[in-house]
């Protein structure tokens, strides 16, 4: 694994494990933090761009089918659910 790749990884699992609100961070380990290291480049990047556009209470309605995905990450989000 490339240097890039690991600093990213540790980004986001650092913003995972702090959103602010318990049941988000759950939520997210659940979801999210098990599922690193099955994401490419590509999509590590894309998903640290998602936390930096869109709120944590928008993430969770979202992951929690609540809210429409946004076009923009609905692969990534799909991916996340389903794996």
């Amino acid at each position: 694994m490339s240097e890039e790749i690991f600093n990213l990884k540790k980004i986001i699992r650092y913003r995972l494990s702090y959103s602010g609100t318990k049941e988000t961070d759950i939520l997210y380990r659940k979801m999210i933090l098990n599922k690193l290291d099955n994401l490419n480049k590509k999509e590590l990047l894309l998903l640290s761009n998602l936390f930096n556009e869109i709120s944590d209470i928008e993430i969770f309605n979202i992951l929690t089918n609540k809210l429409k995905k946004p076009p923009k990450y609905k692969d990534l989000i799909n991916k996340i659910i389903d794996e």
